[in-house]
């Protein structure tokens, strides 16, 4: 362990998909944090896009490099023990689910917080929790198009935002300011010995 990267010695659980927790947990992980990314079973959606090897394209290598992979079916009756002995020594814990997953898992801060008081929860959806658009799922294409990003680059046409050729910037600002809240809760915890939600 390199004592002198920021995160060295503090354990990540991972479970996220496509960009914005990944490419978050990587920041983490170069920063010499250990991150164990639970995938389902057939692996992160993003493995199978244009694959350069079996299970391994530019876009999963670009947002998941330094981590340890665990493919674990969540609703097997055994995975609870296996998620349980994880967070036992985690002190992060990262998700993407869709709205209402991490609470029916049991993996939501609510859920966490009374068993591990020191754990760090971050989780990210398209909407946020409260609010009358909460339950919808949705990625960064919906986001730059309901936020007027789209619109602003590309026109828009008949009341519609215009064809999108740009990257997926809401997934990597979302990515880089989860990374800075977790910090911040991390540095939060060393001063008064307890964990939050981000």
């Amino acid at each position: 362990m390199d004592e002198a990267r920021p995160f060295a010695g503090i354990e990540v659980v991972e479970f996220g998909q496509f960009i914005a927790v990944p490419f978050c947990a990587q920041v983490l992980a170069e920063g010499g944090a250990r991150v164990t990314k639970i995938e389902s079973l057939d692996g992160d959606p993003v493995r199978h896009l244009a694959p350069l090897a079996p299970g391994e394209t530019r876009h999963f290598v670009s947002r998941n490099r330094g981590k340890r992979s665990l493919p674990l079916d969540l609703r097997h009756p055994k995975a609870a023990g296996v998620i349980e002995r994880l967070l036992a020594r985690a002190d992060v814990v990262l998700t993407n689910f869709r709205p209402g997953l991490a609470a029916e898992l049991g993996l939501d801060w609510a859920s966490l917080a009374p068993r591990h008081h020191r754990l760090v929860v971050g989780n990210v959806s398209a909407f946020g929790p409260r609010g009358p658009d909460a339950a919808l799922a949705g990625m960064d294409l919906v986001v730059q198009a309901r936020s007027g990003v789209l619109a602003a680059y590309h026109g828009a046409r008949d009341g519609l935002p215009g064809r999108s050729d740009m990257p997926p910037v809401a997934d990597y600002m979302c990515a880089m300011t989860l990374a800075f809240g977790i910090a911040s809760a991390l540095l939060r915890r060393e001063r008064t010995g307890r964990g939050g939600e981000v």
